[in-house]
């Protein structure tokens, strides 16, 4: 199929600028089995055939970023496979029928009775849990809006999906259309402001250019006056979510949230800009399970060798590390008093949470 002009400049973005140093192929299995960002630009810049056979290999990428975060210059990578994925989604050459499990879950977020939009008069800052946080951590996105709730009583409340996943597989048009609709539905009611507990929906916000301000709810604890519960650990180590990498912010007020309860962190080898993908980015384990699993496997790794338990603020995360190893979201940590930390919450019961959530916070 005809490569488009976006998907052509990432191409020649990355041929000219990487230098083939090999370092991202040290960090990435996928790179290391496929060849180097140049070598795979050069490929699919050789005809239309060679770029259709690339975008339907850039499903093995997890798109987490870390090829750019380790690169010695600016070839970004990163956008190369991301657009490669728009490039297979716009031609039809690439089935999405395996990923129905994660565009189903996207759809029902946006839909009653997953679907809810609270906005009290007067509102210009509305909260966003997103899909899987009231899904697995329940408990912590209430306590959550409660807190910043009594300090700002016209905040409202937004049930709905961001169409991250959609975003993710190269579906560009159908992500635009929704999360343009949702803005602009919230423009209109005068909000000014969106306060985000999910980093993906944080990222898929602020990556939007809208002109609303995108506000993480760690900056906003972080000057709240919220009294946290008697953490049921004393030294942790972060799991930074990949789709953050570059977030410092975050990255400095998760930390001084967790020091502020006296928790110790002790930080793995990878972490913030040159953290690891948990093994659920660019939903990779629906074509290449293996790619996945060695994510996972090395994050677990290295938090084994910190001795101590894992705490991430991604509920996604949480989900994929929680049954190998001890992994806490970090709002539970902080705001739910627990005597260990628990396993992930099992189907049917998240979708049951968030009915409870969406139904108990009108």
């Amino acid at each position: 199929m005809p490569v488009s002009k976006q998907l052509k400049k990432e191409l020649q973005h990355t041929a000219d600028e990487c230098i083939d140093c090999g370092k991202c192929m040290t960090k990435c299995r996928f790179l290391a089995e496929s060849g180097s960002p140049v070598s795979i630009a050069l490929r699919a810049l050789s005809s239309d055939e060679d770029a259709d056979t690339m975008a339907i290999h850039s499903y093995a990428c997890s798109t987490c970023g870390l090829c750019s975060a380790v690169c010695p210059v600016v070839a970004e990578p990163e956008r190369m496979f991301k657009e490669l994925r728009n490039h297979a989604q716009a031609n039809a050459i690439f089935r999405l029928d395996k990923y129905d499990p994660l565009l189903n879950y996207e759809r029902l977020g946006q839909r009653f009775p997953f679907k809810g939009e609270f906005i009290p008069e007067n509102c210009k800052t509305v909260f966003f849990p997103g899909c899987t946080l009231p899904a697995m951590h329940p408990d912590a996105a209430r306590v959550a809006y409660k807190i910043i709730r009594r300090e700002e009583p016209t905040m409202g409340l937004v049930l709905n999906c961001c169409s991250k996943p959609s975003k993710m597989l190269g579906l560009k048009s159908r992500h635009e259309e929704s999360l343009s609709g949702l803005i602009h539905r919230l423009e209109r009611k005068g909000i000014k402001k969106i306060l985000t507990a999910c980093p993906n929906c944080h990222m898929t916000f602020k990556e939007f250019n809208s002109k609303l301000e995108i506000v993480s709810i760690y900056k906003r604890l972080k000057v709240s006056k919220f009294m946290p519960v008697r953490p049921n650990v004393k030294e942790v180590t972060i799991h930074d979510p990949c789709v953050t990498r570059n977030e410092t912010d975050i990255h400095k007020d998760v930390r001084t949230l967790l020091k502020s309860v006296g928790i110790r962190v002790v930080e793995m080898r990878h972490n913030r800009t040159k953290t690891l993908c948990c093994g659920e980015g660019g939903a990779t384990n629906f074509h290449k399970k293996d790619y996945a699993d060695h994510w996972s496997r090395k994050r677990i790794n290295e938090a084994q060798r910190t001795g101590v338990p894992m705490v991430t603020y991604c509920a996604g995360c949480v989900n994929f590390l929680g049954y190998k190893y001890p992994t806490a979201h970090v709002l539970d940590v902080l705001l739910v008093k627990r005597k260990r930390i628990p396993k992930p919450v099992a189907f049917p019961f998240n979708y049951l949470n968030r009915l409870i959530f969406r139904f108990s916070n009108r």
